[in-house]
């Protein structure tokens, strides 16, 4: 690993660390313990284009760890508005999984789910009975979650975020 790679990774975990609210008094002992465990498991990364999340797990995993050894109270951490490569990259695959449904689906989707209307808008814009709209979706997100989950591999952190996903076959 080069110099330059070593610093812009140590600067991101210094900065997630600060982002998690982590005292400066031991920010420099976890993240040590962080870049240890990260040798150490650096055969488990699966793809090296996801080494920021991969990392961003361990460091969350790290801070936990060492809460609970020092008998700490563990801080709340804050999630949001983290990158995260595994859900980006997951939101494209689904993406074009909206386009792949059947054209009723496909466009009630589009305009509730990515446009963000509601779906009583949905319902009067088109005319259609509200229950009509709420099967759709139902049916639409039915099969995304069939095919998310029978042709790719997630891991997720435990707030439910994708850290490492492989896309299905021909997507």
């Amino acid at each position: 690993m080069t110099n330059e790679i070593q610093i812009a990774l140590y600067d991101h975990i210094t900065f997630y660390l600060q982002k998690l609210k982590v005292e400066e008094s031991i920010l420099k002992d976890i993240r040590q313990d962080i870049f240890l465990k990260a040798h150490d498991s650096i055969d488990t990364l699966k793809d090296h284009n996801k080494i920021i999340s991969w990392l961003q797990v361990i460091t969350y995993n790290a801070v936990i760890d060492h809460f609970r050894k020092t008998n700490r109270a563990t801080p709340v951490i804050d999630t949001e508005n983290t990158l995260n490569e595994g859900n980006e990259s997951l939101i494209k695959c689904i993406s074009l999984l909206i386009k792949s449904l059947p054209d009723e689906q496909k466009h009630v989707m589009e305009a509730i789910e990515v446009t963000g209307i509601s779906q009583v808008q949905y319902a009067e814009q088109y005319n259609l009975p509200l229950s009509t709209v709420k099967s759709r979706i139902q049916r639409a997100r039915k099969k995304i979650k069939e095919t998310v989950m029978s042709s790719c591999y997630l891991r997720m952190d435990k707030f439910g975020n994708v850290t490492d996903y492989n896309p299905p076959k021909g997507i």
